[in-house]
């Protein structure tokens, strides 16, 4: 079988450090690396730009911008391959910033043999494939839930208006970035399982039986299995398998109790209630908005977090939330 050849790009001002590289690259038997360099900052966006690169070697120090600079010019680029940061001597403070700024490793060069670089080369390259597998991934399950909403028409734009109420909900809640990009996220997956409920029972417009309700509780788990592949999955996980449940323990998949119920699937369970509440359903019409807010109110603190569901239908009342969008 063919050794695989690996394309990098050197982007250092010093020759003498290129050779060493070359050579110790050259040492390494498990594969062959084809090592190019350039010499500034400059030179390696415009090499980067006009060749296939496997991985790029980024000294910390160049004539133009330092390794930081650069970095921070190529984040979030997707046709730039990973990089490792190497420096002539360690620094804790650079190898943070570095690693902040989408580098896939940090060395100083007086630490590097052929074996540690070739490894680190290796393993920086399976990271960066598997990202990619995942993002791939991510974008299959996004999809997905796309066509989980498209089987019941009735729910037309339910995920659209779960985002944006989930959010502006978060917000009200004080949540940070992060937490509103992951909330955001559940809203959007929460009810993803459902493409393995039939669309018989999902389209039904008459109460379902003790076996339809059954398969019904199912979704809940199979969504979140189905969102394992997903880099976040142990985060929105929780979310999509708990957002059924209810603060006095009568819900599911798993019969949780109050704040034992993750935080932020009770605020999907809140909006998620709401929004099926306005909207029209198979087995009946939309509520009006006030129907709505009073069944939210009498069930805040028996169906959903008090707390919680106050502070949302303060929200509804300001913002006018639940007036029918498509």
């Amino acid at each position: 079988m063919a050794t695989e050849t690996i394309r990098v790009l050197m982007i250092e001002d010093n020759p003498q450090d290129v050779e060493i590289v070359r050579r110790m690259l050259g040492q390494y038997k498990r594969v062959n690396f084809d090592l190019d360099a350039a010499s500034s900052g400059g030179d390696g966006l415009q090499k980067l730009s006009s060749n296939v690169y496997d991985l790029a070697l980024l000294d910390y120090r160049l004539p133009d911008d330092d390794g930081l600079d650069f970095l921070a010019s190529v984040k979030g680029d997707p046709d730039v391959p990973p990089i490792i940061m190497l420096t002539a001597r360690g620094d804790e403070r650079v190898a943070v910033q570095a690693m902040r700024l989408g580098a896939y490793d940090y060395f100083p060069k007086s630490y590097i043999t052929s074996e540690i670089l070739g490894q680190a080369i290796h393993q920086a390259l399976e990271k960066y494939r598997l990202s990619e597998q995942l993002e791939g991934a991510e974008q299959v399950i996004f999809t997905l839930a796309a066509t989980v909403e498209a089987k019941d028409p009735t729910t037309s734009n339910h995920v659209h208006r779960m985002a944006r109420y989930a959010v502006e909900l978060g917000q009200a809640l004080s949540l940070d970035e992060n937490q509103l990009r992951l909330l955001r996220y559940g809203a959007i997956l929460h009810d993803i399982g459902k493409i393995g409920v039939s669309e018989a029972i999902l389209r039904k417009p008459g109460p379902l039986t003790e076996v339809e309700w059954e398969e019904v509780r199912q979704h809940p788990l199979l969504g979140e299995s189905v969102c394992g592949p997903l880099r976040f999955s142990h985060k929105v996980g929780p979310i999509i398998r708990h957002h059924h449940e209810r603060w006095d323990g009568k819900g599911y998949a798993d019969s949780l109790a109050g704040e034992e119920i993750p935080f932020l699937a009770r605020i999907i369970s809140v909006v998620d209630a709401f929004d099926a509440m306005t909207s029209d359903r198979p087995y009946r019409k939309a509520l009006p908005r006030d129907e709505a807010v009073r069944r939210l109110s009498e069930g805040a603190g028996k169906q959903w977090d008090p707390d919680i569901t106050h502070v949302f239908l303060n929200l509804v009342r300001r913002k006018g939330l639940g007036v029918r969008e498509n």
